[in-house]
């Protein structure tokens, strides 16, 4: 399923034949050319060195100059630099949560169509967190957990989250208290942070460190955690089905829509609506078969995991490196885009190739240049479904115009199956209700572990090259892997998510355990922000052992970590008492206080560590002995 590329390495073939496509028809902009033209990369920002601060630099520490011009040495510059991109993340993170109250609080309004899918997830979680469930008034309980999770979200840095209390395993609760960690809601943490990061302010690495770690309590509890439950608890719990990913399930005879991003919501309600007879009548009247709907990035890998929403969706297109030649094809209508990964070339593509697809963004923060944004079409969860009418309208529209555009459109015929929606329901469903199968088989030593995957895709590592030789290495050394984020569009297309992949790809063990519950070696978590959902499995596991979870067989992994939220789920992770594995390494290496700190100290206060290796084969080497050190 991949081959070499003579421009960047290792590409899924469909995608490497529409770049040849794009080739053939002049078009030499894409990320593959981009990628060869910036190659020259600058070493003192790789090593998180630089600082451009202040008006007197930038500066950059080396050899003969130790010390910036403030007299800042690179450990304080490296810690800083890293905490500034953990504000980013964590901003990123949270904006998804405000649009999740958003949602929960019209929905207690009774102005929103969404509903309660999941009644027994709800009962769960209010009542985890101290609020009565009453079963005769719906709408009460989400406005008392909307009260709730907006106090949380505001509260100062010297008011600890009762949603962390109420969560965490207890272990992890007193250890953060002494090491002074526990930390307030996301918005006053992160003002307090963005001050540190002023010149002259904070130059103190392991404060700015334990800094970062509180970002990483707080973003991850709130934005990751407990959206992943309110979305369980909207669109119902992930269960098993299947589909198919790649850019062969494009139809150029229907009106081809494509939900893109990172969040749910506005994606949900267009692909349920554009189902209705009235718009696919509407559709045919314009010559199409009918609409169908796909899923790009973790807003497809979202909507993909549960039966009631995945019956909507038509495929799953790729990640965020394929966004250029899903367009490329000519047969997109639409791009619904939602926050974040909407590339700037997908536009300059769109726009120099006289495409007549139409970019549509449906979130505050998502503007491209030349690209009309239109503020009544930001998500509104009292209004969505007009906007959603709207979106679809202006989809068949398009396609009259690809009608008479002479572009000459290109699908490869590629597409491949997948099973998608392994939640902590289905997995214990899996093992017969019971967690203990999955201890048995590894103390029996069958499989050495679990590592759960949340990883982008980058363009220096090949467009998921990386991962995929990680990944095969994981697998043929009998450790079960969860996946969620870009990486599970790659895992979908090279196979790895489907039965067939046991044979394929497991080692003996492993595939002696797929065979037994019927699973792939690889099982589909959903999106990046699905890392919470990871999370509460793991808690589940440690509270169900009676120990904390630094001593689960448990290890996670971003082997092509991109964007900046992926530092949240990290610090995050590491917080947890779960050992982290990430590539490339952070902008950190030049710092080497602060680099001992994250790959070798922490583990002795937190009971784990950064791991950084840039070969995959050793990095599973590293992660497989981790694993075994767990089991007793």
């Amino acid at each position: 399923m991949m081959r070499d590329c003579s421009s960047c390495g290792i590409l899924h073939e469909s995608n490497e034949e529409m770049h040849q496509f794009l080739l053939n028809i002049g078009y030499k902009n894409t990320y593959v050319e981009r990628l060869d033209r910036q190659k020259n990369y600058c070493r003192f920002g790789e090593q998180g060195i630089c600082c451009t601060l202040c008006p007197d630099g930038p500066c950059r520490i080396r050899r003969r100059a130790p010390l910036g011009r403030c007299g800042i040495d690179a450990d304080g510059i490296s810690a800083r630099n890293l905490l500034r991109l953990v504000i980013n993340g964590g901003s990123a993170y949270t904006h998804d949560f405000k649009y999740t109250l958003k949602t929960l609080k019209a929905m207690a309004e009774g102005k929103s169509p969404f509903t309660v899918k999941d009644k027994d997830k709800l009962k769960w979680f209010v009542e985890t967190v101290g609020i009565d469930f009453d079963e005769d008034n719906e709408r009460k309980v989400l406005k008392n957990l909307y009260d709730f999770l907006d106090r949380e979200f505001m509260k100062d840095t010297d008011e600890p989250l009762d949603i962390v209390k109420s969560l965490a395993p207890k272990s992890r609760v007193e250890l953060w208290n002494r090491l002074g960690i526990m930390p307030g809601g996301f918005l006053k943490e992160s003002h307090e942070a963005s001050a540190k990061i002023m010149p002259n302010i904070d130059t103190d690495f392991l404060d700015l460190s334990l800094t970062a770690l509180r970002l990483g309590i707080s973003a991850g509890f709130t934005a990751n955690i407990v959206s992943s439950i309110i979305r369980d608890i909207i669109f119902g719990s992930p269960s098993p089905n299947k589909g198919f990913s790649d850019l062969g399930v494009l139809d150029p005879d229907y009106v081809n829509i494509v939900v893109h991003g990172h969040v749910p919501w506005t994606g949900s309600v267009v692909a349920k609506l554009a189902k209705e007879e009235s718009f696919q009548e509407l559709a045919k009247k314009s010559g199409a078969k009918g609409i169908k709907v796909y899923g790009s990035l973790c807003t497809g890998q979202e909507l993909i995991q549960r039966p009631e929403t995945s019956k909507y969706i038509d495929g799953q297109v790729g990640n965020w490196l394929s966004q250029e030649f899903v367009a490329g094809t000519g047969v997109v209508d639409v791009f619904v885009l939602d926050k974040n990964c909407s590339a700037p070339g997908l536009n300059n593509l769109v726009n120099k190739l006289k495409l007549h697809t139409k970019l549509i963004p449906v979130s505050s923060v998502v503007r491209l240049r030349e690209v009309k944004a239109d503020k009544n079409l930001n998500y509104d969860p009292a209004n969505v479904e007009e906007q959603a009418k709207y979106i679809i309208l202006s989809a068949i529209e398009a396609f009259k115009q690809r009608k008479r555009t002479p572009y000459p459109r290109y699908v490869p015929d590629k597409k491949t199956e997948y099973i998608a929606g392994f939640g902590i329901e289905s997995i214990l469903s899996a093992l017969g209700g019971t967690p203990d199968p999955l201890f048995d088989v590894i103390e029996k030593g069958l499989i050495k572990g679990v590592v759960g995957l949340v990883s982008c895709v980058t363009m220096r590592n090949g467009h998921g090259a990386f991962t995929y030789e990680f990944l095969k290495e994981l697998l043929k050394r009998d450790i079960l892997v969860l996946i969620a984020g870009c990486a599970s569009s790659m895992a979908q297309i090279e196979g790895f998510t489907n039965l067939e992949a046991i044979e394929k790809y497991a080692g003996e063990g492993l595939k002696t355990v797929c065979k037994m519950l019927n699973i792939p070696p690889v099982l589909n978590f959903g999106s990046c922000l699905d890392t919470g959902r990871m999370i509460l499995l793991i808690i589940a596991l440690s509270q169900y052992k009676g120990v904390d979870p630094s001593k689960l067989p448990v290890v996670a992994c971003a082997p092509e970590y991109y964007n900046n939220d992926a530092l949240i789920d990290g610090l995050l992770g590491v917080a947890m008492g779960v050992n982290v594995y990430v590539n490339p390494p952070p902008p950190v290496t030049g710092a080497p206080a602060f680099l001992r700190l994250l790959t070798r100290d922490l583990e002795d206060y937190l009971g784990a560590r950064f791991i950084v290796n840039p070969d995959p084969i050793k990095a599973s080497e590293e992660v497989e002995d981790i694993l075994r050190s767990k089991v007793q």
